[in-house]
């Protein structure tokens, strides 16, 4: 298939609970805290190859550069609006109608498909009541959580009609495996995968720890250094050679990992070009068979146990 071709990868429009699919992540369109800037161009083409090349869920946050990520995302997918689903988050420390609001101005849209507490801070019970008014409003499709620990996203599906859950996931960082996902399960509600390519370590760009700019917020990432970024280096120097075996990068590798694990409606893998999107959808074209899923399982294992809940 060629690179500009279509390809289903993601769930039907504002439909949260088919899956697994690809979606978009936007925080690296944002322009900001992800290395050397890339021109506006570049990243407008990322988002317009991901509507080519069928992505229907676009995920970002009023933080991603500052709400630059909202309005460049508000800028391209507004010709596109009734066939895409656009999620969107609540900071902390946040009023959810002024946040939502807000942001829904930035993305040139009256509604946004899923509004998620970014975090859980000191009112978040009373962000979720807050935002289950703004849905009753029609402001808010669904609602959904982020970075919660287990006993707060049980505590959140008491507060409000959760249809989703936002957490980490990928090959070097398995936590939700213990708790998160099965309690999705149970209640029926949405898993979308973020940093599945572990902010950039499993895109394959390092050899050696590297050293962020100041702005960059991989620098304070404990991975990137030391003894914790050589370990996870020897699994990646034998993962790469799995996917060269399969004609494939190691990105799409990764991602592929994370669309095969049971429980998982959608992967948020972001882009800054237009060729990364091309990168990302490989994932979906060539799924993992059993046996690579296996092969994969225990390359990480020989290198270190997976991270999991205590």
């Amino acid at each position: 298939m060629h690179p500009g071709a279509r390809t289903h990868v993601g769930p039907p429009p504002r439909f949260l609970t088919s899956g697994p699919g690809l979606g978009f992540g936007g925080w690296a369109v944002g322009g900001t805290r992800w290395g050397a800037p890339r021109a506006e161009r570049e990243r407008v083409a990322a988002v317009e190859r991901a509507i080519e090349r069928g992505i229907t869920f676009f995920d970002t946050a009023p933080t991603y550069g500052g709400g630059a990520s909202e309005s460049l995302l508000g800028r391209v997918l507004r010709p596109h609006r009734e066939r895409v689903a656009i999620a969107t988050k609540i900071g902390p420390r946040d009023d959810p109608r002024e946040s939502l609001e807000a942001s829904l101005k930035r993305l040139a849209t009256d509604y946004v498909d899923l509004a998620q507490l970014h975090e859980a801070g000191e009112r978040w019970e009373w962000q979720l009541e807050r935002l289950r008014r703004l849905q009753d409003e029609g402001k808010a499709r669904a609602i959904g959580a982020c970075n919660a620990t287990h006993l707060e996203l049980a505590r959140a599906l008491e507060i409000a009609p959760l249809r989703s859950y936002q957490g980490p996931y990928n090959l070097f960082d398995r936590d939700v495996e213990e708790r998160h996902l099965p309690r999705c399960d149970r209640h029926g509600i949405a898993f979308l995968a973020y940093r599945p390519l572990a902010s950039g370590l499993l895109g394959g760009a390092y050899r050696t720890a590297p050293s962020f700019p100041e702005d960059d917020h991989r620098r304070n990432i404990y991975w990137f250094s030391g003894s914790e970024f050589a370990r996870r280096h020897g699994a990646i120097e034998r993962l790469e050679g799995l996917a060269r075996g399969r004609g494939t990068s190691l990105a799409a590798l990764a991602l592929a990992w994370v669309l095969a694990r049971p429980g998982v409606t959608i992967v948020l893998a972001g882009a800054r070009t237009a060729g990364q999107v091309d990168d990302n959808v490989t994932a979906v074209e060539r799924p993992l068979t059993a046996d690579e899923v296996r092969e994969i399982d225990a390359i990480v294992a020989q290198a270190f146990r997976p991270l999991r809940a205590t």
